[in-house]
Order: C-alpha cells, then sequence, then structure tokens
C-alpha cells in the first residue's frame, strides 16, 4: 500500500466512526428525550391518581357523615314510634284487623 492508500483509507475510517458517533449521539439525544416523555407522562398520571383519590377520600367522609345522621334520625324515629304505640288507637286497630283477617283466613283454610 501506499501511503496515499494508508492515508485515504484512514480518512475513510475516521470519517466512518465520526458518522457511527453521529448517529450515536443522535439515539442518545432521541432516547434523553423519549425518557423526559415518559417521566413526564408518569408524574402527570400519578398526579391524577392523587386528586382521584383525595376526592375519593372526601366523598367516603361524606357518606359516612350521612350514613351516621341517617342512623341517628332512624333511631330517633324508631324510639318516637315505640312511645306513642300504647297510645295509639290506629295501630291498636289496625293490628286487631290484620289479627282477625288472619284468623278468618285460618278458619276458611281449614274448613275446605
Amino acid at each position: 500500500h501506499s501511503p496515499s492508500e494508508v492515508r485515504n483509507n484512514f480518512l475513510n475510517l475516521r470519517d466512518l466512526g465520526a458518522e457511527d458517533e453521529g448517529r450515536r449521539m443522535k439515539r442518545r439525544e432521541k432516547n434523553r428525550v423519549a425518557a423526559q416523555k415518559s417521566r413526564k407522562r408518569q408524574t402527570q398520571r400519578a398526579d391524577q391518581l392523587h386528586e382521584a383519590c383525595e376526592h375519593l377520600e372526601q366523598r367516603n367522609r361524606k357518606l359516612r357523615q350521612e350514613v351516621d345522621s341517617l342512623s341517628k334520625e332512624q333511631r330517633l324515629l324508631s324510639e318516637a314510634l315505640c312511645s306513642h304505640e300504647p297510645f295509639c288507637p290506629i295501630m291498636h286497630c289496625s293490628f286487631s284487623l290484620t289479627s282477625s283477617s288472619r284468623q278468618e283466613d285460618n278458619v276458611v283454610a281449614l274448613s275446605h
């Protein structure tokens, strides 16, 4: 090989190395940008989930308060009904009607 051929081969190899390095740099930059986008999306998704979780916890607290309130109201109404029941002629009347109609049903059933 002549000195000019060796020199040309060396320059060609150097140029190929520079091209490879350029491609590597572009690929690294592209990968870096993709990683940044991925981390940003992951952070946004985590923020959305955190916000949804807080909303659901708040809704859960409100529903528990409503359940407590309704339970208290139900207990008070039951107590009021129990204290009213002994003095209520309608409740005694409907009970006796229900009781007598059941007795009539039993008599009719036995006679057949």
